[in-house]
């Protein structure tokens, strides 16, 4: 039946009064998008970063521009992603520091850590692990346990610096097994190696890939890593929950966008996330860094950065740990 043309007319007086930018809502994405990372060139974020975004930059159909924004403990880049629209074009790079132990370590930070972010995917576990100076005559948790027990404040443990993940390591593995060591925190793990090395400090609990070439060259002696589990590509390297249940003291890395990040646009980033870490090269690339790739939903990243929330606060509260 034909339409009067009254009814067209009708309709496309209708149209022209539609806001054009409705009209013409273009597809998302449709330019650049900035790929925040708060830390400085060269470092584990940042080459986990350029990996990711040259992947997915193929999914995308839109190149992913790595932006470094360091300083102030991860404060100046997740200020700066949290202060930007939530379009789909501005996305971060996380450690726990962002979310999970900066609110309890600072009296004030630049950023809503609980509420200013929205969760897109998790990325990677880094382990650390437990090693200590070939002097010590321990050959495993158990004995360091107790060997540590026996000698309160006698023994040292190198960090990367008050509330690094090395540190709240430490503090976490002291609370559970009744142990008191002196921490010596240093400005990198490089450099806590050097002095672990030559004996002058005798334990740490830190980044698997910097500790593991020391390990192998006989130079340190490794008894555990931090993971829940036993690392399916480690399988001989015991876990120090099988001698202390429940201990955990893994960093991880993870994506977020400014809070509100529409629904869609979280679902089209984490699949291409999924995809992208389920590529054998990626996962080869991050063993090769000693880090597990990997995955999951949005909402069960929420709950990991819940937990954590509630975890590195409590440590933070009991060991009284404060910024240098």
């Amino acid at each position: 039946m034909p339409v009067p043309r009254r009814s067209l007319l009708a309709a496309g007086v209708t149209a022209a009064f539609v806001p054009a930018a409705v009209r013409a809502q273009p597809a998302w994405p449709s330019r650049p998008i900035r790929f925040v990372v708060p830390f400085s060139p060269g470092g584990g974020s940042d080459i986990v970063a350029r990996l990711l975004a040259d992947e997915l930059t193929q999914r995308l159909g839109q190149p992913l521009i790595i932006e470094n924004r360091p300083g102030q403990a991860a404060s100046i880049g997740a200020a700066y992603t949290a202060q930007q629209p939530p379009d789909g074009y501005t996305i971060l790079i996380c450690t726990p520091g962002v979310q999970m132990t900066n609110p309890y370590l600072y009296p004030s930070l630049p950023y809503d850590p609980e509420h200013g972010f929205t969760p897109i995917v998790h990325i990677a576990q880094l382990p650390n692990i437990l090693v200590v100076h070939p002097s010590l005559p321990v050959t495993n948790v158990a004995e360091f346990i107790a060997y540590a027990r026996a000698n309160p404040d006698k023994l040292s443990f190198s960090s990367t610096g008050s509330g690094s993940s090395s540190h709240l390591a430490a503090e976490l593995f002291m609370n559970m097994s009744g142990t008191h060591m002196v921490h010596v925190p240093y400005r990198s793990s490089g450099q806590a190696l050097i002095d672990l090395t030559a004996g002058r400090v005798e334990v740490t609990l830190d980044s698997f890939a910097v500790m593991m070439p020391a390990v192998r060259a006989g130079q340190l002696r490794l008894l555990g890593i931090s993971t829940a589990q036993r690392m399916e590509d480690y399988p001989e390297i015991p876990a120090i929950a099988e001698t202390l249940p429940g201990y955990e003291g893994t960093t991880l890395l993870y994506m977020v966008g400014p809070a509100g990040l529409p629904a869609p646009i979280v679902q089209t980033f984490n699949a291409a996330f999924n995809e992208v870490l389920r590529l054998p090269r990626i996962r080869q690339r991050f063993r090769e860094m000693g880090m597990a790739a990997s995955g999951g939903t949005p909402e069960e990243l929420a709950k990991i950065i819940d937990d954590g929330r509630v975890k590195w606060r409590r440590v933070i509260e009991i060991a009284g740990v404060k910024v240098d």
